[in-house]
């Protein structure tokens, strides 16, 4: 009884381990078919991306395209510039400006940009351009509060007073006599 029992164990331990190594085979197999499917679904990706920038280019280069690419290449200019624009925004936050070549953040006070050799402008701070504006106009309000004539300063109870009433019609009493 002892010898069936074990070789009725044997009998399964082979047939599960055949099972589960032909089914280890099929995952594995099956992994590699869905490895190839993604890289192949990948490259086309690639290629479309690569479409795309090679009509961006043609665009770029003042090549007519029909209104849907130009529509889009129009659309794509304006992420562009937003990118730069907040890519700007950090670098000033950081103190530093961007090449107009290489893109890469440079010093804000270098003349050239140390990576690519390009001449790199100072531009003038918008910050600063507006506070001078500010400053002209608070002068320019402030010069024409104090423009004579324009209205009668406020009176006073010091400037009215019972006393200066009567000596103001003897007064004009004295002239007619």
């Amino acid at each position: 009884m002892r010898k069936g029992f074990f070789d009725g164990l044997s009998e399964t331990l082979t047939r599960t381990t055949k099972d589960l190594s032909k089914k280890a085979g099929q995952i594995y197999e099956t992994q590699k078919i869905q490895s190839k499917v993604s890289s192949e679904e990948h490259m086309v990706e690639k290629l479309k991306c690569d479409i795309g920038n090679l009509v961006f280019s043609r665009y770029s280069g003042g090549v007519q395209m029909d209104e849907e690419l130009q529509n889009l290449c129009q659309e794509i200019r304006q992420h562009m510039d937003a990118i730069a624009e907040y890519k700007d925004a950090a670098a000033d936050l950081k103190g530093r400006k961007i090449c107009p070549s290489c893109k890469r953040a440079v010093e804000k006070d270098v003349s050239f940009c140390p990576f690519c050799g390009t001449a790199c402008p100072n531009p003038e701070p918008e910050e600063e351009v507006a506070a001078e504006a500010t400053a002209e106009e608070a002068t320019e309000t402030v010069a024409e509060d104090d423009a004579p004539g324009e209205e009668p300063a406020p009176v006073t109870s010091e400037d009215v007073t019972d006393e200066s009433a009567p000596e103001a019609e003897t007064s004009s009493e004295d002239t007619q006599e």
